[in-house]
């Protein structure tokens, strides 16, 4: 349950510190009082989305905290703070704040926690059954989750809902596959053609160079051989170059027996002598094996064009990145033969995933048929109490195509007089009408769930006199199995509650403020005194209201 609330610089709001107690707390105010805005830092310190300027002064921080006990061990709060990496502590302290540039942060026990984390538990800790949601009832999809609620078999609704989703993903999954699959074999004549191609080419790693140089030795290879043998006629004939060393040397013999220094240089020719003729033969052999084949030619000038051909048809620059393509393209019809099975695996995974999608839908659809006639019963009897003595109350139910929620659509149906047949909420109830039956559904709904706290916001709304002290009593009733908060304009409402808080806007202060504080004896009799008369409080109004707070 909520043990204290403290707000800081929200809205009109500049310091409150509110300590909350077991049991039934209303809180009354006048029309324009600032009662909403309490109700806006509940709803931010679980998560709701801050939206606006709401802070009193733009350039000071907000500070929103709730205090909730108990985390006992093994309880939703306990769970939650070991689920999600949160010291547990006993009081737990949901923080919210709103820096001035903007920012929004949100701790538990001090540790910082995501929005929607602070969302996922504050949902569990406290219901806030605010005035739209009344016409939310209209909707079949709250209609089911509050039977759902009734039944108490969220666990597994969870378990389905995650079901459907695996089952959407499955479904998504194999539509993808089908399309690449569909693309693929569209493709795979064209790649099986582009690959034989390539392949039928015989394509080699670094062929492409060696290919390019035989082929301009063989369009120069009457120039190549006229050059070598240049160079071996050159050294080795009768005057070439190695007869004239041969010369030199013979003339300087003598002087090399007498000087070093000749001898040295004789050394010397001797070595280029040795390499020159290493230099000739060479030559002759490189000569001889100069061919000059014409067809061998062609042959290898045919080869290099059906390589540029292939290169410039793939937009590549050599033949190493035609091998890169052809091993690709390789890989990529592979992989179209394997899209076959891996659509045959998936439709297998995408048909079991139904099947069971079916299975917990007809096992919730069965758990929610046998809840619908108990429930309509006992919101009628509900009513009834409630100040609508012929009410009938039932639901419909059709089987649909499985959805997030299952296959079951459920419309409320309802009528308050004797002679009309129950009709669809949104055709049959007035406004009144519509908030006894949303406070029918919630009470009984929130009997069979674990929530410490409700609050309602103007349930009140539509109704008066014994109708209202029927609304009251069962808020009471409600109280004794949780802690009830209820905002109130009916002053039979506000004398059933174990704690009475008053809104006041001062409006003379140099900036309008709202304070909250709770009132008891004196004080709580003039409150609901005026909510009885208005602003000029009557003895009448103050004796009807002593009788009211002695009939509590």
């Amino acid at each position: 349950m909520l043990r204290r609330i403290t707000v800081r610089n929200f809205l009109l709001i500049e310091e409150l510190d509110l300590p909350l107690d077991p049991g039934l707390t209303v809180i009354t105010g006048e029309t324009g009082s600032g009662k909403s805005v309490l109700l806006g830092a509940l709803g931010l310190a679980m998560g709701d989305r801050a939206e606006g300027n709401l802070q009193r002064d733009p350039a000071k921080r907000c500070v929103i905290e709730l205090e909730v006990g108990d985390a006992a061990e093994g309880s939703f709060a306990a769970e939650w703070c070991l689920r999600n990496g949160v010291p547990q502590e006993d009081p737990m302290i949901l923080r919210r704040q709103l820096e001035a540039g903007g920012r929004s942060r949100a701790f538990v026990n001090d540790t910082p926690v995501r929005i929607d984390q602070l969302r996922d538990l504050g949902e569990r800790l406290v219901h806030i059954h605010s005035q739209h949601q009344a016409l939310l009832l209209h909707t079949p999809g709250f209609q089911l989750s509050l039977i759902d609620n009734f039944i108490g078999h969220g666990r597994a609704v969870a378990e389905y809902a995650g079901t459907y989703r695996n089952w959407q993903a499955a479904q998504d999954e194999l539509l993808k596959a089908r399309e690449q699959e569909a693309q693929g074999r569209s493709e795979r004549d064209y790649l099986q053609f582009q690959y034989d191609e390539l392949r039928a080419a015989n394509l080699a790693e670094g062929e492409q160079p060696q290919l390019e140089q035989a082929l301009s030795r063989a369009e120069h290879a009457e120039e190549l051989a006229q050059a070598l043998h240049a160079i071996e006629g050159g050294i080795q004939e009768e005057q070439g170059v190695t007869g004239m060393l041969a010369g030199i040397r013979q003339a300087a013999a003598k002087a090399g027996r007498i000087d070093q220094g000749v001898q040295d240089l004789l050394d010397r020719l001797h070595s280029s002598a040795v390499e020159l003729r290493d230099i000739a033969e060479e030559a002759a052999q490189l000569a001889a094996r100069v061919q000059l084949d014409p067809a061998e030619a062609d042959r290898m000038r045919e080869r290099h064009d059906l390589l540029v051909r292939l290169q410039h048809k793939h937009r590549v620059d050599d033949a190493d990145a035609l091998i890169a393509i052809r091993d690709g393209m390789a890989e990529r019809i592979a992989n179209i033969g394997s899209l076959e099975k891996t659509v045959s695996r998936l439709e297998h995974r995408e048909k079991d995933l139904h099947a069971r999608v079916l299975r917990q839908a007809e096992a919730l659809g069965a758990k929610r048929q046998k809840a619908l006639k108990p429930l309509a019963a006992k919101v009628a009897e509900l009513l009834k109490d409630l100040g609508i003595p012929h009410a009938a109350f039932q639901f419909s139910r059709e089987e649909t195509t499985p959805g997030p929620t299952g296959i079951d659509a459920v419309r409320a149906l309802f009528s308050a007089n004797r002679d009309r047949a129950p009709e669809p909420l949104d055709k049959a109830a007035s406004g009144g009408e519509l908030s006894r039956v949303m406070l029918a559904l919630i009470s009984l709904a929130t009997a069979n769930k674990d929530l410490p706290t409700v609050v309602f916001d103007e349930v009140d709304t539509g109704v008066s006199g014994e109708t209202a002290h029927r609304v009251g009593t069962l808020l009471v009733r409600m109280a004794l199995q949780r802690q009830v908060i209820a905002i109130t304009h009916l002053p039979q409402i506000a004398s059933k509650a174990d704690t009475h808080l008053l809104v006041t806007k001062d409006h003379e202060a140099e900036r309008v403020q709202t304070t909250i504080r709770p009132v008891a004896g004196q004080e709580r009799l003039l409150a609901v005194a005026r909510m009885l008369s208005g602003s000029k409080t009557t003895g009448a109004a103050l004796e009807n209201a002593r009788e009211l707070l002695g009939n509590k």
